[in-house]
């Protein structure tokens, strides 16, 4: 099978697709292209070309079974060369000659994304932010105060499952109101107890859930939201010069994460509704989800790792809105070093203020 490259009419040079202009762009003449231009010049091309193969049918002893199951095999439209990726790639870069490979056929009829969500922002702008993420902060630990290389970015679509339901909810609680009153020498405490019931009705569209196994659930959930106002029809031409895998993870599976979601989201909506109370507290709560409809789409995002010693961490960049999040921990000694030093400095300053005080005789 074949990838698809989508090269400039002009030079032939590899078309990149550019999300904030929406057009595929060529880094070599600078030239910019709508998508129904490529299109209409990728489908002249394929009906001029000629056909001609070459290929020798060779058995690889050092592939298991399981592993060529989980593997695919492409041939690079630009070069020719093989290009080996597992069986959720759907868009990469040719190892050889560079060029943005997309593999459509990796798609199934359940996964082929409906919608994608552009990159706004760069490459340059990614870099950027995670320089500057060090500065300033100064509970990191010492390997990172300095040289502080990326090793590897990537620009990457993830495959999410958009949930749209209806939740109906009804939510009891206990709650009580506490009044303090005094007389004479007694304080009185008087408490009133309420059940307080709320329903209604609350309306979810495009509840995100990540649906690749290749990414922690607790990166991706970080770095949201996404604007979905903002996306577009996917088409593969969006795909060029960015990483893509299909969703691995069925939406059956997602469901659980994203009833919890629906779950705390309709306690916290209700929970504000309800005012005035000394406390409040839970009693009963029921929730019930309708006409609940999956939709798969992709969203941009910015992988960075760098290495210290043996260990590699992970910066994830939001590609629409910038929201980073990583894996980075602090310094605990230098936590500690802090937190001594303000308890430190907050007695001596005390101390101080207690010599003050009995100097000006307001304290003996």
């Amino acid at each position: 099978m074949s990838t698809l490259t989508y090269k400039c009419p002009s030079c032939g040079a590899p078309l990149t697709f550019e999300g904030a202009r929406q057009e595929m762009t060529c880094g070599s003449c600078d030239n910019s292209f709508s998508l129904e231009t490529v299109r209409e010049v990728a489908r002249i091309e394929q009906e001029d070309a000629g056909f001609e193969r070459m290929e020798w049918d060779m058995h690889d002893e050092n592939l298991t079974a399981e592993e060529a199951a989980r593997t695919r095999a492409y041939s690079c439209s630009s070069c020719g060369s093989e290009l080996v990726t597992d069986e959720t790639t759907v868009a990469t870069n040719c190892a050889f000659c560079g060029s943005p490979s997309i593999l459509p056929a990796q798609f199934t009829l359940d996964t082929r994304p409906e919608t994608i969500v552009p990159f706004t922002i760069p490459k340059a702008q990614a870099e950027k932010m995670f320089a500057d993420y060090f500065k300033g902060k100064r509970l990191l630990p010492n390997l990172f105060q300095r040289d502080n290389r990326i090793d590897e970015i990537r620009q990457l679509y993830v495959p999410y499952w958009l949930f749209d339901c209806q939740a109906d909810a009804n939510i009891t609680y206990n709650a009580t109101q506490v009044r303090t009153s005094r007389s004479g020498q007694y304080e009185m405490t008087r408490t009133r107890h309420f059940l307080v019931h709320r329903a209604g009705t609350l309306a979810f569209r495009k509840l995100p859930v990540d649906a690749s196994s290749k990414l922690h659930n607790d990166i991706t959930e970080s770095i949201e939201p996404f604007d979905q106002e903002q996306a577009i029809g996917f088409s593969p031409e969006t795909l060029s010069g960015a990483l893509a895998n299909r969703a691995d993870v069925p939406a059956e599976e997602c469901v659980q994460r994203a009833n919890d979601r629906v779950k705390r989201s309709t306690e916290d909506a209700f929970r504000n509704t309800v005012q005035g109370y000394t406390s409040v507290s839970p009693r009963n709560t029921s929730i019930r989800i309708d006409n609940g409809v999956t939709t798969p789409t992709l969203l941009p995002i910015w992988l960075i790792t760098t290495k210290k010693g043996d260990k590699t961490y992970t910066f994830a960049i939001n590609g629409q809105t910038g929201e980073l999040t990583c894996d980075i921990p602090y310094s605990k000694p230098k936590f500690f070093k802090y937190l001594f030093g303000l308890t430190a400095l907050i007695g001596g300053g005390g101390y101080l203020l207690l010599l003050a005080l009995a100097f000006m005789g307001v304290i003996s």
